[in-house]
């Protein structure tokens, strides 16, 4: 078995936490966008005006769970998080979908 040393782990840590921060920041930013607009759009409002409404309301999003991520104490509570909020969206967009359900 090979040793890792501290430093190696910090710097994978480091990275995971980077890579975290902007490509899950993103995607989960927009699949929160997506069924934000969803929602809105159920509620009565007009389409334009949901999307034009949530894609404001997406900075915020995807800024408050960049900082989350680089709040959290460990790089796999982060990962852990990020898929655990992901797959509600998922299931909620999916939902939301004109023509998804039966």
């Amino acid at each position: 078995m090979i040793a890792v040393s501290h430093t190696a782990r910090s710097r994978w840590s480091q990275a995971s936490r980077v890579i975290a921060g902007t490509l899950g920041a993103f995607a989960l930013a927009s699949l929160a966008t997506t069924v934000l607009s969803l929602v809105l759009a159920a509620l009565g409002a007009s389409r334009a005006d949901a999307v034009t409404i949530a894609l404001m309301a997406s900075s915020i999003i995807f800024a408050l769970i960049s900082l989350a991520v680089f709040h959290a104490h460990s790089a796999a509570r982060v990962w852990v998080w990020l898929t655990g909020t992901a797959l509600p969206l998922s299931i909620v967009t999916w939902a939301l979908l004109p023509g998804a359900t039966p």
